[in-house]
């Protein structure tokens, strides 16, 4: 070391020990102050995060909760960069402290204009910003009332809030105007998501059903509870009291004992999940419930389209590697909800709109790992690779609709039948998705091979034999066939299945509603499309097969989207 860099390096210690020298600690952010940042980065969140929560009738984590109501609240899961659960119980339990904080996230457009221009001066460029609007804006004196008795709030947080003004009679006059009326339930559902009432149910009761928060913490509590140290909501209470004392000691002290009691308070009433098990939901939360597997799917999608245009090789073997691996992923993510769902063997994770597309999915890919094994045609596993993409980007584009909470299964949906019913159907709208992939790639390619080829070889045999050698148009439209005709199998038994389930369920066969009479209209569509192809002549079956195929996928995504989402019936739910 030269003599400089010894100088210097004395001169920095000195600084170091100096009485004058200043700690460095976190810096605040929007919602979190310093102080706070200090506080919750000394506590265990991870051991936290893992303790067990009756929520949608099943014990998950905290993490599980806490991300939930941050993601509906805030719009994204954690806050200033600390993780869900401390984020969380921190609004929780001193939520007074936030009411004029930007906590309250605002998706859509339209709503952002009117809010800006009604916020005070001083608000409008952090909201441009964060697109958030502080709480104080929305509380009215029920919400206040909640959270005095809670002792959540006190008499300076109702002043601060109120010196900011409110929002309400500007937004019950919005309400009164139809395109508003969406982002105003949306925007109450977020203002309830920070009020959290009933949300927490924290410790094992006298019955099934466990304590909310209000009931642990409540004003009454503290007189009826045994001691701290001898039950679950005692401990808590003590978590609760040690946060806002911020004795960071305390809170991890409180959390390791909490998670040796819950166990035992559970008892043989219900089965609390090993420590193996709420690892493995952190890490399926963790990995946006598998759906990253976009980017997978996507890669070998890329592949393959190079394998198409090489005619295999590297490419070929690449892309249906990265595919293989992927499904095998996404079907791991499937058995990891199953068990976190703590659903029965014979009830699959399919009976939600998530779900259904991400089961659908799976399903698509394992079929056509299968015609590859079989035929090697390359383009089974790329029209799988693109259909599975587009369904795992589906939450980003339907992100109120497809939201991926787990729940428990309960009433007449947790039925074998139903199971199986659901199981064929979505199925069949994978191979029905496949279908219009190799169909616009067969209508992309038939001019070109018209300008190019000069050839009239552009469709299979009627009877799927391969006859010689084939043109490329030939063997997508021999592809095109084949999951053309499982599909209209598996819609036409799947729509069976469910004529049976409502017999089971509703005790009738048929109903005409609109989700039966939209299943119905796409296996019309593809028994009408195996029939005729036959009475086409064969210069033009591949086009007429493709031009069906549209138009089947089309029936299908209007039953999928538009009678789901915005059709009222019976099915509304699936």
């Amino acid at each position: 070391m030269t003599r400089r860099a010894a100088i210097l390096a004395c001169l920095i210690a000195l600084a170091s020990a100096s009485p004058f020298a200043v700690a460095a600690g976190p810096p605040g952010g929007d919602v979190f102050d310093a102080n706070t940042m200090g506080f919750l980065t000394k506590v265990d969140s991870s051991g936290l995060g893992l303790l067990g929560s009756q929520h949608r009738g099943r014990i998950a984590i905290l993490d599980t909760v806490a991300a939930e109501q941050l993601d509906q609240a805030y719009g994204d899961d954690s806050i200033d960069g600390i993780g869900a659960a401390a984020a969380y119980i921190e609004l929780y339990f001193r939520a007074g402290a936030y009411v004029d904080k930007p906590v309250i996230y605002i998706r859509e457009r339209n709503m952002r204009a009117y809010l800006a221009s009604r916020l005070p001066a001083g608000r409008v460029e952090q909201f441009k910003r964060t697109h958030r609007i502080a709480p104080a804006g929305l509380l009215d004196d029920q919400a206040w009332m909640l959270l005095f008795r809670a002792g959540r709030a006190d008499r300076k947080d109702y002043v601060r809030a109120a010196a900011l003004g409110s929002l309400r009679d500007s937004l019950a006059e919005l309400s009164e105007r139809k395109e508003f009326r969406v982002p105003i339930d949306r925007l109450s559902a977020r203002y309830s998501s920070f009020l959290g009432e009933g949300v927490m149910r924290l410790a094992p009761g006298a019955a099934d059903d466990w304590m909310t928060a209000e009931d642990v913490f409540g004003a009454s509590a503290a007189t009826t509870a045994p001691a701290p140290a001898e039950t679950p909501a005692g401990q808590w209470r003590a978590l609760r009291q040690a946060w806002l004392a911020r004795d960071a000691v305390a809170v991890n002290k409180a959390i390791a004992r909490l998670e040796t009691l819950l166990p035992q308070a559970v008892g043989d009433r219900a089965s609390y999940p090993s420590a193996t098990v709420r690892s493995l939901e952190r890490l399926y939360n963790r990995t946006w419930q598998f759906t990253v597997l976009r980017i997978g799917f996507a890669a070998s999608l890329l592949l393959l389209i190079v394998a198409a245009a090489a005619t295999g090789g590297w490419a070929r073997r690449l892309g249906i590697g990265v595919f293989s691996l992927s499904t095998l992923i996404l079907l791991a993510g499937f058995v990891v909800r199953w068990i976190l769902s703590g659903r029965a063997w014979y009830l699959p994770p399919i009976m939600n709109q998530f779900e259904a597309v991400i089961g659908s999915a799976l399903l698509g890919a394992v079929i056509a790992l299968i015609m590859e094994m079989i035929w090697r045609q390359n383009f089974f596993a790329l029209a799988a690779a693109f259909y599975a993409t587009v369904a795992l980007l589906a939450g980003l584009i339907f992100p109120e609709q497809m939201s991926g909470d787990i729940r428990a299964q309960h009433g007449i949906l947790a039925s074998p039948v139903m199971a199986i019913h659901v199981s064929v159907i979505i199925i069949g709208h994978a191979l029905v998705g496949m279908t219009f992939v190799l169909s616009v790639v067969y209508l992309v390619g038939y001019p070109i091979t018209a300008l190019i080829a000069k050839t009239d070889k552009r469709s299979s045999p009627p009877d799927l034999r391969r006859g010689g050698e084939m043109s490329v148009l030939s063997v997508i439209d021999r592809c095109n066939l084949i999951v053309a005709q499982i599909a209209c199998w598996s819609v036409v038994a799947g729509t069976i299945l469910g004529a049976y389930w409502g017999d089971f369920a509703w005790g009738r066969w048929w109903g005409w509603d609109p989700k039966e009479s939209w299943a119905l209209i796409t296996a019309m569509v593809y028994v009408a499309l195996l029939h005729i192809r036959f009475l086409t002549p064969t210069r033009w079956r591949g086009l007429v097969t493709a031009l069906i195929c549209i138009l089947g996928f089309a029936a299908m995504m209007f039953n999928w989207i538009v009678v789901n989402f915005i059709l009222s019936g019976k099915h509304s739910y699936a």
